[in-house]
């Protein structure tokens, strides 16, 4: 069970998942290019109806979010993106792989070996006697 939860966080950031924003979620990342300055979803001037016109048509078309923002860059320039979005899973996903390994790491550092793990046990054990019995013997001799 561990094993396929660790495969799973290590295999999350390869999966690329994108996902479709609506328009309004679009548009609110948006700075409408005419000199009132607002955002796209609140503005009503006619650079941002057109715009969301635009966005309308390039989704019903099977633009991506991100080909939308390229596209909208292309024409009305970089200054038109309010703020870039920054895709932060794998960092998210990196985080909780490497805690659950510090976890395990710590787990196992501080787990104390198991009597039967140690090998030659009953050997050892008898090599104690003998030397135990040969001093206690040399000590009554004295």
């Amino acid at each position: 069970m561990l094993t396929a939860i660790i495969l799973f966080y290590l295999l999350l950031p390869l999966v690329s998942v994108d996902m479709v924003m609506a328009e309004e979620e679009i548009t609110s990342h948006l700075i409408c290019p005419c000199e009132c300055a607002m955002v796209v979803s609140t503005c009503d001037c006619p650079t941002s109806v057109q715009i969301e016109k635009e966005i309308s048509l390039m989704k019903e078309n099977g633009f991506s979010e991100k080909q939308v923002f390229s596209a909208l860059k292309t024409e009305y320039g970089n200054e038109i993106v309010a703020k870039e979005k920054i895709e932060n899973t794998s960092l998210w996903t990196g985080s909780i792989f490497l805690s659950i390994v510090l976890i395990l790491l710590g787990l196992f550092a501080t787990k104390k070996l198991k009597p039967d793990l140690i090998p030659f046990k009953e050997k050892y054990r008898q090599q104690f006697e003998e030397e135990y019995r040969r001093f206690a013997d040399e000590t009554e001799e004295k």
